[in-house]
């Protein structure tokens, strides 16, 4: 068995919903099995940010002075990865989701990337959240 979240955990209560939705996941798990979790990777979006860089800004899909058409400023773009409109519940980076997962029981925590899993059935990633995405793959 293995489980894959994609933009999923990022609309679920942070102090509520993830520590009972990560231990059922790893309950579930056979020991060796692997949950990917795929978020918005908030510590990208607050680099680029914070450091005002036209090429961090490139490297997440909005290539400088691109803004979304009902966007004015780049603080209203990390406010919509944060909030979305109400759906984003919490805005996830590596150390917070390692951390949580570790608290479920997974003993082995690791940063992927777009297509590449440590369960090669798992890597069949969306291409379109591929440039502001963090990837995790949790072994039971």
């Amino acid at each position: 068995m293995r489980i894959l979240a994609e933009h999923v955990i990022e609309h679920i209560d942070f102090h509520d919903d993830v520590p009972r939705v990560f231990a059922e996941f790893h309950r579930v798990l056979a020991p060796g099995g692997v949950a990917r979790i795929i978020v918005p990777d908030a510590a990208r979006f607050m680099r680029a940010y914070v450091e005002d860089d036209a090429a961090l800004w490139t490297g997440l899909g909005f290539p400088a002075g691109r803004l979304p058409d009902d966007m004015n400023d780049p603080i209203e773009l990390v406010n919509h990865v944060f909030h979305q409109g109400g759906e984003h519940c919490f805005g996830w980076d590596f150390a917070a989701l390692e951390r949580a997962l570790r608290r479920a029981g997974f003993t082995r925590v690791e940063r992927q990337s777009f297509g590449r899993s440590l369960d090669p059935q798992l890597a069949i990633d969306q291409p379109n959240h591929a440039p502001y995405s963090l990837y995790v793959d949790a072994v039971k």
